[in-house]
């Protein structure tokens, strides 16, 4: 199937989508905002050293954003809600799995399967108040997990980095995508 096929039939006005669907493309656009935000933070100097440490940042990243995606969507009832972001989350482990496998990456460099990270990193940013955006503590516990996986040149910095600088650009990034899949 061509690009242009598949464009063209997601632009199709009114055209009715199942959650699923819908969920597939948000899960699709949450893991490349994480590989732009991976290579912003090599780009600007972080060091990471192995591919594992790469796909945990990726993993970290792509929870935050299933956090503000959860918090974002306010136009579906609790039930379907739930449902969207299961999709998502399942897709995404679907992602993260074929890119281990593809990196070659042992099964004892994972530090935690993405599904379990997931839940821990929802249960931990749901302690948190969200209006409107993510709270500045939410955004310094993002920095934090990060940190964890960097290396130690400069690695003092990538908390206020994150803060400052990506999180403003994960959350425009992902709002467009939600917005318009969503019709919010």
């Amino acid at each position: 199937m061509s690009i242009q096929r598949i464009h063209s039939g997601w632009n199709q006005k009114d055209k009715k989508r199942q959650i699923g669907q819908i969920a597939s493309a948000v899960a699709v656009s949450i893991w490349k905002i994480s590989k732009k935000t991976l290579l912003n933070l090599e780009n600007e100097g972080f060091d990471t050293e192995t591919w594992a440490d790469r796909l945990e940042i990726l993993k970290e990243v792509s929870c935050f954003q299933v956090y503000v995606t959860n918090n974002e969507i306010k136009s579906l009832d609790k039930e379907k809600k739930i449902n969207f972001i299961t999709d998502v989350a399942k897709k995404l482990n679907e992602t993260v799995n074929i890119n281990q496998v593809d990196l070659k990456i042992a099964e004892d460099q994972i530090k935690t399967k993405f599904i379990n990270l997931l839940n821990e990193r929802l249960e931990e940013y749901s302690q948190l108040v969200y209006e409107d955006e993510p709270s500045y503590k939410a955004r310094i516990i993002l920095g934090n997990h990060l940190m964890i996986h960097m290396g130690e040149l400069d690695n003092n910095w990538i908390r206020m980095y994150v803060v400052d600088q990506e999180v403003p650009k994960i959350l425009l990034s992902l709002r467009r995508p939600i917005n318009s899949l969503l019709k919010k």
